[in-house]
């Protein structure tokens, strides 16, 4: 009797893990065909084999001379550290606020907050539109600065909230016995305390402004202020598809995010795990 059930959790074990590298392999596959794509001829890319027997660096060599992607990743990087640094920053005093000093009021805002999360970006890019047109903000990496910063600020607020209130205010309490003001304590104490909270923020945003394509390509017009996500669409013209030098310039665009995302990787897994227990 007692067999049985051994046989059935190895057999059970056994298919989860089957069904685990799966799920992997079929998540991971069309970012490897992309890098093989990218690393083959024009002539070879139409029947591209699953292990190329030969590569070439010709197509990322032709798009860095063809296209100013460096000019692209250069946007991009100021776009994108920009609204993770500014997040960050608005993000940590908000959450702060809203989890320490409850009010009827805060409350309120805290609902409205989360509300506009609910809005999609289709709803903000016309406002944001003339918004930066009558700024004269149009066609500038400011105008996606800001568009990403509020796009992004609302779950970011959220995250710090939780991540506050995850931390006992005895801590905050007791310094300020000691002689520490509210706003000593704030620095001494929690702000220490929160960094797991403010790398989670910082990754996402960064990610998202990374990402972004609907408003980089709404309020941007001219190719030099071009960021990578809209430079990936001049490699498609009314009638021909430039495969080669758009898996190459895509496979450029991906290095950046999957390096920043495994260095932050350790941050952000403490900080999840920080952020899930109160008290």
């Amino acid at each position: 009797m007692t067999g049985r059930p051994k046989r059935r959790s190895v057999v059970g074990r056994a298919a989860l893990t089957v069904i685990t590298f799966g799920i992997i392999a079929v998540v991971i596959f069309p970012v490897y065909w992309m890098v093989i794509s990218s690393l083959q001829s024009g002539g070879r890319f139409s029947a591209p084999s699953l292990i190329p027997r030969s590569l070439t660096v010709d197509p990322i060599v032709t798009v860095m001379r063809t296209k100013p992607v460096l000019q692209w990743f250069g946007n991009s990087s100021i776009v994108a550290v920009s609204t993770a640094v500014i997040c960050s920053v608005i993000s940590l005093n908000a959450g702060y606020a809203l989890a320490r000093f409850r009010s009827r009021v805060s409350t309120l805002y805290g609902i409205a907050i989360l509300f506009t999360q609910m809005l999609p970006a289709t709803l903000l890019v016309v406002p944001l539109f003339i918004v930066m047109k009558n700024l004269a903000m149009l066609n500038s990496l400011t105008s996606l600065v800001v568009a990403n910063t509020a796009f992004a600020l609302p779950l970011s607020i959220w995250l710090m909230k939780g991540f506050v209130e995850s931390l006992p205010p005895d801590l905050e309490q007791q310094a300020m016995v000691d002689g520490c003001s509210r706003l000593g304590a704030y620095v001494r104490i929690a702000l220490p305390l929160l960094r797991p909270g403010v790398m989670v923020v910082v990754v996402f945003s960064f990610l998202l402004a990374w990402n972004d394509f609907f408003f980089a390509r709404s309020l941007i017009v001219s190719q030099d202020r071009w960021v990578l996500s809209v430079g990936l669409t001049s490699f498609t013209t009314e009638y021909t598809v430039k495969w080669p030098e758009l898996m190459s310039a895509a496979t450029l665009f991906a290095v950046p995010a999957v390096l920043f995302f495994a260095l932050m990787q350790r941050n952000l897994v403490g900080g999840l795990t920080a952020g899930s227990v109160k008290g």
